[in-house]
């Protein structure tokens, strides 16, 4: 299955092709970067896990007062951005 895709800026149209929801498959996992703090991105970049650093995820709130992650859409949060990737690793995409 494939659709089209339009650049606002510039208008040109790029052809997408849709990622099937494959069982197994690695959840989406997405930080934002005021976020983190300097530990923490080294920490995310020794990870093994593949976490997209993004400017702004929209969740001013919960990012000014406590370390997260967006996973599959959905918040995890912990003490630290290294708790949470164990977390991550660990299988675990959810909180408690």
């Amino acid at each position: 299955m494939s659709s089209d895709w339009t650049d606002p800026s510039n208008g040109n149209t790029t052809p997408c092709e849709a990622v099937p929801d494959v069982e197994g498959a690695s959840p989406a996992v997405e930080c934002c970067i005021d976020n983190l703090d300097s530990e923490s991105r080294r920490a995310i970049e020794a990870s093994d896990k593949s976490v997209d650093v993004r400017y702004c995820l929209q969740r001013c709130g919960r990012c000014y007062t406590e370390p997260f992650f967006v996973v599959d859409g959905e918040a995890i949060t912990g003490a630290d951005h290294s708790t949470l990737l164990e977390t991550l690793e660990s299988g675990v995409t959810h909180d408690a």
